[in-house]
């Protein structure tokens, strides 16, 4: 994997709104340090072909200011590559014990902060109004319960169908309406963060951003998380 480049890694020399790693709030300057949870030492091309071969989305793992982070991405080509010389990279790198999902970040102009995993979700496949419910999605959640009321007179049949087309949606584009829900509340996309779970996407974030202030985090957890995370 390293070939010749063993005493090399690579540095984002720009990463522009026309480029991949932009919607994952990737900056010039920002080292890869890790693929797939192991060290990377290697050329642009080394990556793309490690990537390309891997057959699901590569762990790409940051070093920004000192800060660590991930991305889960199907693509190398995320911007600029520059290769400069190796530095000493951190001794703990993500662990993979534990499957990673990415979460999009979005904030609005006061720094408000909220997020989402951009996963298909199986709650919403098998129980719509519970994700429904648990994203807060509450116009969605009543057009929901009126369906089902029209339902009602026609039988069982009919709310069975609706219950499984309405499954079947969230579980395909529940991510989507969660955007376009932030969106239309004045919230932008502001990156995007691999991690176990939303408190540790969340700690990631904060790390990465102190500023931000998510309107459903608790400070205490994510202290903690934070504190974990070095």
């Amino acid at each position: 994997m390293t070939e010749s480049h063993e005493n090399t890694s690579l540095v984002l020399k720009r990463c522009r709104a026309d480029d991949a790693g932009y919607p994952f709030g990737l900056h010039a300057g920002d080292r890869l340090i890790a693929v797939n949870g192991a060290t990377w030492h290697g050329s642009a091309s080394a990556l793309q072909k490690i990537v390309a071969t891997h057959g699901q989305p590569s762990l790409l793992t940051f070093m920004r200011d000192g800060i660590v982070f991930s991305i889960l991405t199907p693509r190398a080509d995320l911007g600029c590559w520059d290769a400069k010389p190796a530095l000493n990279e951190p001794s703990e790198l993500p662990a993979l014990d534990s499957p990673v999902r990415n979460w999009e970040i979005m904030a609005d102009k006061n720094g408000n902060h909220d997020l989402f995993t951009v996963d298909a979700s199986l709650l919403a496949l098998v129980a719509p109004p519970i994700w429904l419910a648990k994203s807060r999605l509450w116009s969605g959640l009543a057009v929901f319960f009126t369906v089902i009321a029209l339902s009602l007179p026609v039988g069982t049949a009919l709310l069975f169908v609706v219950w499984i087309v309405a499954g079947v949606h969230l579980w395909r584009d529940g991510a989507e309406h969660l955007r376009i829900a932030l969106q239309m509340r004045g919230y932008v996309r502001r990156g995007i963060v691999a991690a176990t779970s939303e408190a540790e996407a969340v700690a990631l974030w904060s790390r990465l951003v102190p500023q931000a202030r998510f309107r459903f985090a608790h400070p205490q957890s994510v202290g903690q998380l934070q504190s974990s995370l070095g």
